[in-house]
């Protein structure tokens, strides 16, 4: 099987910005590509952590407690919460809303790569942190409603939406 435009296309995203091509290479053989029909679990709360997901193709649903969190789209990366965290079980739910095509990236070899302080892992993790950060401030906007209620509310509003 070609890979090549799986590879170009994974360089595309936005885990793969500042990476160089032999850096996007090796990250790349790490991954496994995985295909979902439409309305398939790619991982439930409780599960382990155990893997960073990166969406290729489609549109998947983040839950939790069956709120809605938020719907990620191509680029997005999913469950980046178990490579910043030695969290034992998956925070959230991730429902595919259409067919998707995603790559799966095992977590022991994200870390290995992040322990021996690999310049590629720095560039990786500097760019999920700015994936948060978007989806902090959405969130942040959402709750808080372009700043028509209280940072109180606010914090009681997102209490019960996380749990």
């Amino acid at each position: 099987m070609d890979t090549r435009p799986l590879l170009e296309r994974f360089a595309a995203t936005p885990l793969a910005a500042g990476l160089n091509h032999d850096e996007i290479s090796r990250l790349f053989e790490l991954c496994e590509m995985r295909k979902f029909d439409a309305g398939k679990s790619v991982f439930h709360e409780g599960q382990p952590g155990d893997a960073l997901w990166i969406i290729l193709d489609g549109d998947v649903e983040v839950s939790r407690n069956g709120k809605t969190l938020a719907v990620l789209g191509p680029g997005a990366a999913l469950g980046e919460l178990s490579l910043f965290r030695q969290l034992p079980n998956r925070s959230a739910t991730a429902m595919t809303l259409t067919s998707v095509v995603g790559l799966r990236f095992p977590g022991p070899h994200l870390r290995r790569m992040r322990s021996s302080q690999d310049l590629a892992m720095l560039k990786i993790v500097n760019n999920l942190a700015l994936q948060m950060a978007d989806r902090l401030m959405a969130l942040n906007e959402k709750v808080v409603g372009g700043g028509r209620k209280s940072l109180a509310d606010a914090r009681t509003e997102l209490r019960k939406m996380v749990g």
